[in-house]
C-alpha cells in the first residue's frame, strides 16, 4: 500500500498542473468496488498524467505492469474513500470549490483563466479538473473526520519532543558574553603554549567559584579583566566558541573553557541568554504538530487498509492497453 504514495498526483501543488484528461470512454470494467467500477480508460489516463509528471521531473518509473498494478490498487481506495463520501453525506458546493481553485492558482502565481488556458494546452477538460479537485478534498475529508478521533497526544509526548525540538534549536539562541584571552605568540614553543594551558584551567578553576568577578586574577597575580563580547546569536559567533556552547539552554553565569584558537586560550563568560523558543508556546505547537502527523499517517494507512479489506472487490483480468 506504500509505494502508491510515490506515484499520487498532487494536483495542485505540482510546478505542472495535470489531472484526468477527457471524460470516461465506455470501455472494459478492470474492477468493481462496491456500488462502482473502475475502467481500463480510468488507469489509461492516471498512467499518461504519471509519465507527463515524471517526464517533467526527470524522474524515473518502475515497469508499466508494475506500475499499472499500482494505479489500479489506489483507484480502488479512491473509488471506497469517494462512496464513504456519499454515504455520510459530505459535499463540496460550487461556490467553495471556485474559492480553492482560484486559491491553488493564486498559489501557482497564475489566474483562474491562465489555468483554464494551461489545461486546454494539454487536451485537459477543465470540468474533469474541478472534478478531481473536488474529489481530492473529498477523500482529503474523509480522512480527516475517520482518522483524528484515533489520535492520541499525550502531554509527555509533546513534552519531550519540546526539549529535543529546543535542543536542536538552540543556533536561534542569543547568549550575552564577556571573554578573557590568555594569549600565545606565533612562535611559542610547546613549552609556552602548554604553561599558557596550565594558567588557563587554573584561572577556570579561580572564576568557576565566582562566576561574577570583574577581574580575575591568574596564579601569579597576573589580572585579567573581562573583555565584552556582548550579545550574539551562536551561529554569529567562531566555530570554536559555537562548539563549545553547543546545547547551552538555561546556564546563566556559565564559564566555558579554556578553549584553544590560534592566538591562545579564550576563557567564556555567559552573562545571560534567552531564546524565542524556551518556556514558549511556539515550541509546544510545533511539538503537537510534528506528533499529529506522525499518528495521522500511521493511523490512515491503517484505516486505509481496514476499508480496503472490508469493500467487495472483484478484480478482471485484461490484456494491458
Amino acid at each position: 500500500m506504500k509505494n502508491w504514495r510515490i506515484y499520487v498526483l498532487v494536483w495542485f501543488l505540482g510546478s505542472h498542473l495535470t489531472v484526468f484528461s477527457a471524460p470516461k470512454e465506455i470501455n472494459k470494467i478492470v474492477a468493481i468496488v462496491n456500488d462502482s467500477v473502475i475502467l481500463q480508460s480510468d488507469i489509461n489516463h492516471r498512467l499518461q498524467v504519471i509519465k507527463m509528471n515524471a517526464n517533467n521531473m526527470h524522474q524515473s518509473l518502475p515497469e508499466e505492469v508494475s506500475l499499472r498494478q499500482q494505479i489500479l490498487e489506489r483507484l480502488i481506495v479512491e473509488s471506497i474513500q469517494l462512496q464513504i463520501a456519499d454515504k455520510i453525506g459530505l459535499k463540496i458546493l460550487d461556490d467553495d470549490l471556485d474559492k480553492i481553485i482560484a486559491d491553488i492558482a493564486r498559489k501557482n502565481r497564475l489566474t483562474v483563466d491562465e489555468i483554464r488556458n494551461k489545461l486546454a494546452s494539454e487536451n485537459i477538460h477543465y470540468g474533469t479538473y474541478r472534478n478531481e479537485i473536488r474529489n481530492q478534498i473529498l477523500i482529503s475529508e474523509v480522512l480527516k473526520n475517520a482518522v483524528k478521533p484515533r489520535i492520541n497526544i499525550f502531554p509527555q509526548e509533546v513534552n519531550s519532543l519540546s526539549k529535543l525540538i529546543l535542543n536542536e534549536k538552540n543556533q536561534n539562541m542569543e547568549l550575552n558574553l564577556s571573554q578573557i584571552l590568555i594569549p600565545i605568540t606565533d612562535n611559542a614553543s610547546q613549552k609556552e603554549i602548554d604553561k599558557a594551558e596550565k594558567k588557563a584551567n587554573k584561572l577556570v578553576s579561580q572564576l568557576k567559584k565566582d562566576v561574577k568577578l570583574e577581574v580575575a586574577y591568574s596564579a601569579d597575580s597576573q589580572p585579567f579583566k573581562w573583555g565584552m563580547i556582548g550579545w550574539k546569536k551562536v551561529q554569529e559567533l567562531p566555530t570554536f566558541f559555537s562548539e563549545k556552547l553547543k546545547g547551552i539552554h538555561k546556564h546563566k553565569f556559565d564559564i566555558i573553557g579554556p578553549i584553544r584558537s590560534g592566538i591562545g586560550f579564550y576563557i567564556l563568560r555567559i552573562n545571560d541568554l534567552h531564546t524565542i523558543f524556551e518556556n514558549s508556546e511556539d515550541i509546544k505547537n510545533q511539538a503537537y504538530k510534528i506528533l499529529f502527523n506522525r499518528k495521522f499517517s500511521e493511523q490512515a494507512e491503517t484505516w486505509i487498509q481496514e476499508q480496503r479489506a472490508s469493500a467487495y472487490v472483484k478484480i478482471f483480468e485484461h490484456d494491458n492497453e
